[in-house]
Order: C-alpha cells, then structure tokens, then sequence
C-alpha cells in the first residue's frame, strides 16, 4: 500500500520569496511564511511570522485560523525543549478556544491540547477519551490536520497504557490519513516521524520498515527540510542496517553526525555509527563513536558490552549488560539488551544466567508479539538448548528465527541463526549438513564483512569432527575430490552453491593440511590415498 506521491516542494525558494516582503503580508501568507521558515530551519522568523500572522487573523475576526498559528508555535517551541514559552502559548490557545466566537474546529484543537498535558503528565488511560473526542470533533469539522495528530497521539497512549494490537492498528489508521491527501505537510512530518519512532522503539520492524519508506519519499519532496530530516535518515540508517546494507547506513548515520542540531538525535545517529562500526570489527571507530553518544547523554548498552564480549573480555561484557538490564525502558532496545545478556552469559558458561534472560526476551516479545521480537527469542532458547546438550530441542526453534529473519530480509541476523543451526546439526552427528549450514552462513557474513562473527564461526566450525585421517572435515573432502577432477575454484563454486571465496578457503585449508605445495600435489594425494573420486 503506497502513501500519496508527494508533490515536490521547494521551501526554500518559498521562504526566500515570503521573507522579502514579511512587511506587506496578509495573515495567510503570514502562516505560509511561518511553515516554510520551520520547514528550512529558520525557527525565529518562523515564530516571528506565526505571532503576527495571529494577530493579523484576530483583527479579521478568523479565531480558527488564529488557534491554528497559536498551536504550530506551542507545537515548535516544545519541540526545542522551550518548556516555558510552549507553555505560555498554550495558556494563550486555551483562552482563545474558550471565546464565544469558539468553533468545532477550535474545540477539537483545545482537546488534542489537553489530551496532549495529560499524556506528557504520565497519565496515558486519561488521555484516551480525550484523544478520542479530539478526532470525533476534528473529523466532524474537516480539520484533517488535529485529526491527525490526535490519532497519532492516541496510538502513542495505547501503547503507553499496554494495549498494543490497538495502538499498531491506529498507527495504520495514521498512515491512512496521510495517503488520502488531505493532510498538510506541516502535520505528516510530525506524524511520520513519531509513528516510526514508536515502532522502532516496539520492535514492529516490518511496518517501520514500510513507513519508513514512505517517509524518506516525502522527506525528499520537501526541498530544504530542516526539521525532520535528521530523523528521517536515521530512520532509514536503522532499516538499512537489519537489511544488510550496512554501507549505506554508516554513510546515512553520519551525515546525520555532520549535519543534526538536536541533542536527542545527534546521540542516536552516533550510536548507530557505533554499531555498525562495531559489527564490522572496527572496535576503535566504535569506541569513538560510543565516546560521542555518551557525552551527548545517550546509553551505550548493549554495543559496548559487545565490543568487550568481541575483545575477548567477557567478564566486563557480562557486567555492562547487567547493568543496561536495569536501565532498559523501549521493548526494542530491552530486546537487544537481553539478547546480547543470553550470548555473553552462554560465553561465560552460565546457563542458569542464560536461561533468566531468554525468559525475559519471551515476555517481551509475549507482551508486543512482533515478528522481529519472536525470532529474537526463538534464536536465544535454540542457543539455550544447545548450550544445556539438547540440539533435537534446539532446531526447531532456531529454524523457526531462520524463517522469520527471512520474512524480515535481515541476513545478518539470519546468518548468525544458521552458524547455531549448524551447531545443533553437528551435535546431533550430521557433520555433512552442519557443513552446509556453516558454509551458507559464512557466505553471508563475509558479504557483510562481519568480522567478528566470522571468527565465531571459524571456531563453531573447527569443532566439528575430522572425515578423514588427514583431519579434512566433509566439506574439504568434498572440495578436494573435485581438485582432483582439475575443476577451477569458479566451477567448485558453482556445484557447491558457495562463494568463489569459501572455496579458495577450502582449497588453501587443504594444502595446508597435507602439507602439500599445489593443487596438483594435491591431486596427486587424493589418488594415492583413495581420496578422488574413481571413474
């Protein structure tokens, strides 16, 4: 289902051409003036031209038009932490919808206001009648824009209050608005942007991945977006990271670095530089990068535990990530927190440790029921079980996260599901198999250049038992019968189903292990000891 094609359109040339004559401008053009100063990062004209234009719309008598000036200027203050001046201005749209002259469109934007205090205040159940009557009340005057955002407001408070089915299904019903066209660019940036943002924070990747989307499409139709366009690309920084494009959200992620004022996001987009540095085995541009989202007040967990489980230190890894256990509070990052606790405790040799976090993984992904949160947990109890010497347990639930990696289109997360597939398997003595699970999930990790987990696997893979006295496992075997047929490293490929990479792996494996200087000494080995295949 595909949002309304957007419309490009430049704000910056509009703000240029409406700031050359601010003197002169009616109300309307005032307001535009205000949008398209917000729109390209010039808060204070934008809040000098919303002032006036208000007062302009009072003096003609248009009380609606002047509530909605009132509102946007609430509405951006608050955005920039000025706590004290939003508030001010909301006290003054208060008194305005409380006029004789008050319409059902000032009334639906007086709830949304209210309803809005009382969510900020904590107080989520209060809040949803009154989001409700905002939408019954902004629906039944047209106003598109309050109708918006007072849905989008109920979905955050439905989440907020544990109704989660309710809340995704409201955050659709967001969407929805927006693909009607009815609703300006001044209440579908705020919108796109919150809604994805709870999303991520509930792990719902495959709607946020869809919204995403489409937000970036609108993003790029607003020439000289300022104030959404850092989260925008953070956003997709984030998607593109679960989709294995892993180059194009670093690049994503630190042009947010270059480029984002906001305290909040700027921290965000140097911890996903951190991770993506860190799954890529580059520990010192991790570090620096952690370094910069702490001092900007950011939480570092779980990628510093992790840096320090890849480092060899699991002890320190163990203790970060039990202390981010306590501090986690979205779904998403608690589901990474505990995640990461399974695997370093599983390191540590601490099952019953183990076996606490996957259980609370499961509440999580109980409580939200998403797809990314059930395969994070069916990969931890598969890992559980192999850990405690039960791979018949195990492989049921590792092939069910395998499946759902793949329904997401997450192969890294996908690839470290099959190097514990593989393991199983061998626990269960089908080394051939567990071959090809290895193979496969290596594969993926070197496209991704997953160093790390590379190394991981090479010691998962190592532990599989010797096929033959000259201690080739099944695979070496299988690649060394077809040495033996002079096949190219390209064509072993192709039988095989690997990289041309895997297999030139293989073949140097092989040499060195019977210590043999070529591939036609290699050959020759094969015959002698009735290794090549007979024809």
């Amino acid at each position: 289902m595909a949002i309304r094609g957007a419309a490009v359109v430049d704000w910056t040339g509009r703000f240029e051409q409406l700031v050359a004559h601010e003197a002169t401008l009616a109300g309307d053009e005032l307001d535009e003036l205000g949008q398209a100063a917000w729109f390209v990062g010039r808060d204070d004209v934008s809040q000098r031209a919303w002032e006036r234009a208000q007062l302009r719309f009072l003096d003609d008598g248009d009380l609606v038009a002047a509530v909605r000036c009132v509102f946007w200027l609430g509405f951006t203050l608050s955005e920039h932490g000025d706590a004290i001046r939003a508030g001010a201005w909301m006290a003054r749209l208060m008194e305005l919808c409380a006029r004789p002259a008050a319409t059902p469109a000032t009334e639906a934007v007086r709830v949304l206001c209210a309803a809005t205090a009382a969510f900020a205040h904590g107080e989520a159940a209060a809040s949803l009648p009154l989001y409700r009557d905002a939408i019954e009340k902004a629906d039944a005057a047209a106003d598109h824009d309050t109708a918006t955002l007072a849905t989008m407001g109920l979905g955050r408070a439905l989440l907020a209050d544990g109704r989660v089915p309710e809340a995704f299904a409201t955050f659709d019903s967001v969407m929805l608005r927006i693909a009607d066209g009815l609703v300006s660019d001044r209440a579908a940036g705020p919108a796109y942007c919150a809604v994805i943002a709870s999303l991520l924070a509930r792990g719902d990747i495959e709607r946020a991945r869809v919204w995403t989307r489409e937000l970036g499409d609108w993003c790029d139709a607003q020439r000289g977006l300022a104030p959404f366009r850092g989260e925008c690309t953070l956003h997709r920084a984030s998607v593109m990271q679960l989709g294995g494009e892993w180059a194009g959200a670093v690049a994503a992620a630190e042009q947010v670095c270059a480029t984002e004022e906001r305290t909040e996001t700027l921290a965000n987009a140097w911890y996903r530089v951190a991770d993506l540095h860190r799954v890529a085995g580059r520990a010192e541009a991790a570090r620096d990068a952690l370094r910069r989202a702490a001092a900007l007040g950011r939480a570092v967990q779980p990628a510093l535990a992790l840096l320090h489980r890849d480092a060899g230190d699991i002890a320190g890894a163990w203790a970060g990530v039990s202390a981010a256990r306590g501090a986690a509070v979205d779904p998403s990052t608690r589901a990474e927190v505990l995640t990461a606790a399974v695997r370093i405790a599983l390191d540590r040799g601490r099952t019953d440790d183990a076996r606490d976090a996957a259980a609370e993984l499961a509440a999580c992904a109980a409580l939200f029921d998403t797809v990314h949160l059930r395969a994070l947990t069916s990969r931890a109890d598969g890992e559980l079980a192999i850990a405690e010497g039960r791979p018949a347990d195990a492989l049921p639930r590792l092939r069910a996260a395998w499946a759902a990696w793949r329904r997401l289109d997450a192969p890294y997360d996908a690839a470290l599901t099959r190097v514990a597939i593989g393991t199983a398997t061998r626990d269960l003595g089908d080394f051939e198999g567990a071959e090809l699970e290895f193979d496969a999930a290596r594969a993926v990790l070197e496209g991704l250049g997953a160093i790390p987990d590379l190394m991981r696997l090479e010691r998962a893979a190592a532990a599989s038992p010797a096929a033959a006295d000259p201690g080739l496992s099944r695979r070496e075997l299988e690649v060394l019968s077809l040495v033996s047929r002079g096949w190219s490293n390209r064509r072993i490929a192709e039988h095989l189903f690997l990289s041309e990479r895997t297999v030139a792996r293989h073949v140097g494996s092989i040499l060195a292990k019977l210590a043999v200087p070529s591939r036609s000494a290699a050959t020759a080995y094969a015959f002698e000891h009735g290794l090549a295949p007979t024809r």
